[in-house]
This record gives C-alpha cells, structure tokens and sequence, in this order.
C-alpha cells in the first residue's frame, strides 16, 4: 500500500504546531505499519529551523495555474516540502492579526496540484490519497480534473481535525483553484454564494475521518457543525470518529524510570511544589488547563471557584501569558495564594506534563478539543481526569462509581453543569482523603491505559481497505 498526503502543517518543524503534531504521529505510524507514505507540506523558513538542514531534490511546473514549484526535504524522508516563498515564507501560516491571507485559497490550491506533480513525476502512485483539514481539502478535485490522467480514479480521504475551521472564497474563483463548477450548488461545495474549501473536501471525499468517535458523534447529533450541520448530517454515511493517539515516549513521565506510578507521582507532587514555592500539605491537587480548545472549563471554574477552596484541594491553574485567563486567575491566586497558583502553559508540553505528573486530577469542564487529548494526557500522568460523558474519547473511559476494578476516571452527564462537577469533585475529595489506598487503584488504572497513534492508524488502514 501506498499512501500520499497533504497537510498546511507537517514535518520537522522546531515547535509543531497541534495540526502538525497529529499528521507527524500519523504519518510515522503509517510507516511502522510497512506503508510506504509520503507527506507533502509547504516549506516554511519560519518553522522549519536550519535552513541548511533541508536541500532541494525537485523542480517542476504544476499543472494547475503552470506555476513553478520546489520541492525540499530533511533528514526524514517521509516528508517533502513544497517550496515557494512567495507563499509560504510569510509571518504566519494563514493569517495575521486573525486576519486571513486573502489568498489562502491560491496558496492551497497551489500546495495540492504541485504534491500531485511531483508524485507523478517520482512515479508515487498512491494507493490512496488523505487531506488535512481545509488546507488539504482541494487535493481530491484537483486529482479528478487537472491530474485525472494518472489520479482520477484514485480514493480520497478527508481529515477534519477541526469542523471550525474553514475558508471560503467567491465564486469567481472557482476554476482557479480546480474545482469542478457543476458541484457549485448547497448539496456540492457552495456555502451562502460562496465556495467552502472545508465543504469540497467532505464532498469529494470517499470517507471523512474525525479524531475521536465523541466528536464525530458531536457532529451529528449536537449541531458541532460550525454551520454545515445540515450538510453533515446528509453525509453523515461518510463520517467517521478514529480516535488520535498519544505520543507516550514524551507523555509519560515515569517511561524511563519504570517505578510504581504512587512512587513516581509523590516524587512529581514534591517537584511541583518546590517549583511553585507552594506546600501542599494533605491537600488534593488539581489541575486546570486553559488553553485555546478548553471550551467553557473557565467559565466553570469561575462559578466554582468559593466552592473548591472551601475543599481540601490545591488548585494549579494553566492559562497562556496574557492572555485573559491568566490576568484573572492570577489575580484570584494573588489572594488566595495558600491554595491556588497559576502556571504558564503557552505551547510549553513540558510544563503541561511536569504538572500533569505532579496533580492528582484533571478538571476538564465541557473541553472542545476534538481528540481530548488533554484527557488522554491526563491518564498517561496517572491523572484522574475529571470531566464529561460527552469529552471526545469517553467511550474509552471508565467512570468510578463506588467500582475500582476499571475505573479510571470521574465522569457527569454534563460537564459544563458546575453543580454536577462540583459533587463529583466533592466525591473525589473524600475518596482521596479517606482512603489513599482505594485511590491509588484508580491512579493505577488510569496509568495502565494505552491508545497509541498505531491504534490509529491501524483503524485508518481499516478504513481504507474497507472503503
């Protein structure tokens, strides 16, 4: 099998981004499988690092618009770059100040139909082809119109990592960028006279994976559709939830040390406590994260903070510098200093784990990070993640009620309810301070949970194969 894919972030970036981050774990786990994988993304000076570190192995002319194009690589040949600067060499990937380029549609547009030329030109014939999000929605179309000779035929499949995330354009454009105009219609590509590069790519896809069943079934059922709802739910035979995995060489913390995961943890508690100056004393630690895919947990928080420091629980706080979060918890941390503090966890995995690793719960409140990932995190810290039957990754969990025998997790019906968060937290409260023995079943539990990224990707293949 052969499997060629298009992203707007992959690679060997010095700090990959979320996106590039899952299509990297991807990709590496499609090779382990024995598939022969390529993964095509823009060459950015501003990510990639040493530039001395990439050479040039390719120079044609696209088909699309009969554009030049580059073609780089690294030290790992499981990833090309596609190399134009005029594109791509930029301050940021799509946009400024929330902003986006205005031409995002011609730079995709671009990055697709030059990773088919050079495919073609290297005589890749894909078994299958798989976009990334609506960076690399356009790669189907483009392969049945201008690339139809050697790719016509070939099954596309979509990756949504995020149904928020779109980019429209006028229709004006829509021979530009390869899309066939006889599907400009509401049930084809068109979104409000316009065209959707998110909704091309569910259109032509032959299946729409998504990065766990829960969000997917989110989708459907929950109107997570950031407007297309209705044009999902018409798909919805495409839709499918795979969950992501997790990089466990960096997310567990005791990987190298191999100890008991109570001894590891009593030595990550002490490290975390020197390091925020603070004493925990017998006190429950719990950790919050705030970060971009948090969803309402804040606000949660917020409504439940006078209840929480009437418990006997140290609250760490994770919030980006600047940002509005941090002004405020840091402000509430300032008076009540004894049992809370605030961290920086702006893109800093590190931070997130040492905390992880030295909290003994994680309070997720209605989180909209499509994978969970946070919670899959939590797990591999021995965290005991509090939060929702409805997170992304729920049916993998097993919610403690009264049972240590699987349990690893405290779960509500509805986690942006602060009044059924608080009684559970409540509960895990007690438990912890009553019994640490019965506690350290569900840390154990919890530590002994596995889905890594060739589960995925095993399911993808799956997919494939089945498709």
């Amino acid at each position: 099998m052969k499997f060629l894919a298009v992203s707007p972030e992959a690679g060997e970036w010095t700090k990959p981004s979320p996106l590039a981050g899952a299509v990297n774990q991807l990709t590496l786990a499609s090779a382990r499988t024995g598939t022969e994988t390529l993964t095509v993304s823009p060459f950015y000076p501003r990510y990639l690092g040493d530039e001395s570190n990439y050479h040039c192995v390719f120079r044609g002319v696209e088909k699309l618009r009969n554009m030049p194009f580059e073609v780089w690589t690294g030290s790992n040949p499981l990833f090309a770059y596609i190399r134009y600067d005029n594109y791509f060499n930029r301050p940021a990937v799509y946009g400024e100040n929330k902003i986006p380029y205005g031409d995002n549609h011609l730079r995709f547009s671009y990055l697709a139909s030059a990773a088919l030329a050079y495919a073609d030109a290297i005589h890749f014939d894909p078994t299958t082809f798989c976009g990334h999000d609506w960076g690399g929605a356009l790669m189907a179309p483009i392969a049945k119109t201008t690339y139809a000779g050697p790719f016509g035929d070939h099954p596309f499949f979509f990756t949504v990592h995020n149904i928020t995330y779109d980019f429209h354009v006028t229709e004006s454009e829509i021979e530009r960028i390869g899309l066939p105009r006889t599907d400009y219609n509401m049930n084809g590509y068109e979104f409000w006279g316009k065209v959707s590069l998110l909704k091309a790519g569910v259109f032509y896809a032959k299946k729409v994976l998504l990065p766990s069943p829960g969000y997917c079934d989110g989708i459907v059922r929950n109107h997570l559709g950031g407007g297309l709802s209705g044009f999902l739910e018409r798909n919805q035979e495409k839709l499918k939830g795979i969950q992501f995995g997790l990089n466990y060489p960096f997310w567990d913390f005791n990987i190298k040390a191999q100890q008991p995961i109570e001894m590891a943890k009593k030595a990550a508690r002490s490290t975390l406590a020197s390091f925020l100056g603070k004493d925990f004393e017998h006190r429950m630690v719990m950790f919050c994260n705030l970060g971009p895919e948090s969803g309402r947990t804040s606000e949660t928080l917020a409504t439940l903070l006078g209840d929480i420091n009437k418990l006997n629980i140290f609250v760490v706080v994770g919030a980006p510098q600047g940002s509005s979060e941090w002004d405020y918890y840091n402000t509430v941390a300032n008076q009540e200093h004894s049992h809370m503090a605030v961290i920086d966890t702006d893109q800093d995995n590190l931070m997130v784990r040492s905390t992880l690793a030295g909290s003994d719960v994680l309070f997720a409140a209605n989180p909209t990070e499509p994978s969970a990932s946070m919670v899959l995190k939590s797990l591999a810290c021995g965290t005991i993640p509090l939060t929702g039957h409805d997170v992304g990754c729920a049916n993998l969990l097993s919610n403690y009620v009264g049972d240590f025998a699987t349990a690893n997790a405290m779960l509500v019906d509805d986690s942006a309810a602060p009044d059924q968060m608080i009684r559970k937290l409540k509960n895990a409260v007690q438990l912890y301070s009553s019994n640490q023995d019965n506690w350290n079943y569900l840390v154990r539990n919890a530590y002994q949970f596995r889905y890594e990224w060739d589960r995925t990707i095993s399911q993808y293949l799956l997919t494939f194969g089945e498709t």
